[in-house]
């Protein structure tokens, strides 16, 4: 499948940035000057059907119906995708109801405009492949101080220092508005303004969201707020869906790090993860925590093998290995299990800003080293395809 850009009312700047964003996704994106320039390929029924984002600054009962007809009449060979930041109720109903366009908001994230293009024939998933979406791992943590910000951190620390995935692009984002701490542990400025966009998701451009990031000297960008007496249920959750669609645009790899309490916004981030790691301690409280909260997540995401829990802070014995194991695994029996022993001086290390996966050394870098491979590796239905 063919895709086509066209921008006949934009200006050659407006329409450039445009194509340079849809880019980032669509490598094989072609930019066009009117719909004749590929008349010849729409005739050809022996050519792929051909699907053109249409990018127009607003979308009048005029250029709606223009659209429709210039459709219609390729029927079956082509189908129009038009982005503008409105569009009436009538006119979307009428656009979706030829059966050949639908419509995009030019302020929503690039991913609405490949789902739209996956539906229209099975070759555009070769397209969707290439945009390679993010693997995103959600940490959540079933109690307070339980250690999940650490783990997640080690995590996204290890898979970007990580030979086989040193060159993806990998980020942590930390949805705890409140009392943050990751950036203390890494020396960085927390600088995620979330509130800055609450009531005008719209105004989350390039440019803020890159204000939003701090980068890390190995390569690992962290997005989190500045500790505050925001209230996390008043976050908007149109604002959050905004800035995570961009996160997912850019990104290859994505570590999100949960609070405790559950806000509206928590289940859609659930159901969103590819992997959700529930996290807490070996003690007879901390079973019973996990329990409830694998009870929650199972319930909000349904049954997946996507599902793990780590039992952090563990203590081993010499000979017999990890204690009260047998517990543990009796308890949370058949859920997929990792163990992150307990250590002192990594902890030691990590107050100076230098996390486990940078030293490479310490009692529980292979713990953390198997937690991350797990992580890191994709099991989406293309995936088990190939």
């Amino acid at each position: 499948m063919t895709i086509y850009l066209l921008g006949p009312e934009l200006s050659a700047a407006q329409i450039q940035s445009i194509e340079k964003k849809l880019k980032r996704v669509i490598p094989d994106l072609r930019k066009i000057g009117s719909i004749e320039d590929i008349a010849h390929e729409l005739s050809d029924a022996r050519q792929p059907k051909v699907v053109i984002i249409v990018a127009s600054p607003s979308a009048n009962s005029a250029s709606i119906d223009n659209l429709i007809a210039v459709s219609s009449r390729y029927r079956d060979r082509v189908f129009c995708v038009l982005v503008s930041k409105e569009i009436s109720a009538s006119d979307y109903k009428r656009l979706v109801r030829s059966g050949v366009a639908d419509w995009v908001s030019a302020e929503g994230p690039v991913q609405e405009i490949l789902e739209i293009v996956s539906r229209q024939n099975s070759d555009a998933k070769e397209v969707v492949s290439q945009s390679k979406r993010p693997t995103v791992v959600t940490f959540l943590p079933s109690a307070g101080g339980v250690g999940n910000t650490t783990i997640a951190l080690e995590v996204a620390m290890h898979t970007k220092l990580a030979k086989a995935s040193r060159s993806w692009r990998v980020c942590y984002v930390d949805l705890d508005f409140q009392t943050s701490h990751v950036c203390d542990f890494l020396d960085l400025d927390p600088r995620l303004q979330i509130q800055e966009i609450f009531d005008q998701p719209e105004r989350l451009d390039q440019q803020l969201f890159e204000l939003f990031a701090s980068h890390h000297s190995c390569g690992l960008d962290v997005f989190a707020a500045p500790r505050s007496q925001l209230d996390p249920c008043g976050v908007n959750v149109a604002a959050l869906d905004r800035f995570l669609g961009m996160i997912s645009e850019q990104y290859d790899f994505v570590v999100v790090d949960l609070p405790v309490p559950w806000f509206r916004w928590t289940i859609p981030v659930l159901e969103n993860s590819d992997k959700v790691i529930v996290t807490g301690l070996n003690t007879i409280p901390g079973l019973r925590q996990m329990n409830c909260t694998l009870a929650a997540v199972a319930n909000a995401k349904g049954p997946s093998s996507q599902l793990a829990v780590v039992i952090n802070r563990t203590v081993h014995n010499l000979f017999s290995g990890i204690k009260r194991r047998a517990h543990v695994e009796g308890v949370l029996a058949g859920q997929k299990l990792f163990y992150i022993r307990e250590d002192p001086d990594a902890i030691n290390r990590l107050n100076t800003g230098t996390p486990a996966a940078q030293t490479k050394s310490g009692r529980g870098v292979k713990d953390f080293v198997a937690l991350a491979s797990f992580c890191a590796t994709r099991k989406t239905k293309e995936d088990s395809k190939q």
